[in-house]
């Protein structure tokens, strides 16, 4: 499944590795139960899943570039006034 969402055959993946911190099901592993084939089925479901549009986690992520971008300018704008009073008040 990993190399499958490596290769960029997630919903919301492009084509390139993607190093896990802790890879599925390492935890139910280490407690002495694997994961099911069936788990591993849904798992592989949900992470290759494409609705023919983007991903949820796809818009999100552009929706916050959108936000960040406004949130940018918005600063800049406040910027340019407060480097504009301080030189009418110093000058």
């Amino acid at each position: 499944m990993r190399q499958r969402i490596d290769r960029g055959e997630g919903a919301d993946k492009i084509d390139y590795p993607d190093p896990a911190a802790a890879p599925l099901g390492t935890d139910d592993e280490a407690a002495g139960h694997p994961i099911t084939r069936e788990q591993l089925d849904m798992a592989l479901q949900a992470e290759t899943r494409s609705g023919g549009g983007q991903a949820p986690l796809q818009s999100g992520r552009q929706g916050n570039a959108a936000s960040n971008t406004r949130f940018v300018l918005l600063l800049m704008a406040l910027g340019a006034v407060l480097i504009a009073v301080t030189a009418w008040a110093t000058g």
